[in-house]
């Protein structure tokens, strides 16, 4: 599984959001057409990936690929910019 995304814009800030991921913590796409991803317990079958890696900066698509490809457990990514905290989450398998 590979997931990719860089979310541009504004945003409120909910406890199960992204941005308050650490790793161990597994991840799905948000409901919403935001393109974000929230936090979900490893165990749902909603899971789509587990954070390996975080790194708080700004990080376009080929950085953030470029970053985690030196994760070895890494399968993917997401990346958050814009306005609030920017950063970069490495994903793998859930």
């Amino acid at each position: 599984m590979i997931v990719v995304g860089v979310v541009v814009g504004g945003y409120i800030t909910s406890q199960d959001d992204a941005d308050q991921a650490a790793v161990g913590d597994c991840l799905k796409a948000a409901s919403s057409s935001s393109g974000r991803m929230e936090v979900v317990d490893c165990s749902s079958s909603e899971a789509e990936g587990k954070v390996v890696k975080k790194v708080k900066g700004h990080f376009t698509s080929l950085t953030a690929e470029t970053e985690c490809r030196k994760v070895k457990e890494a399968t993917g990514f997401y990346a958050e910019t814009g306005d609030g905290e920017e950063f970069l989450l490495c994903l793998g398998d859930a």
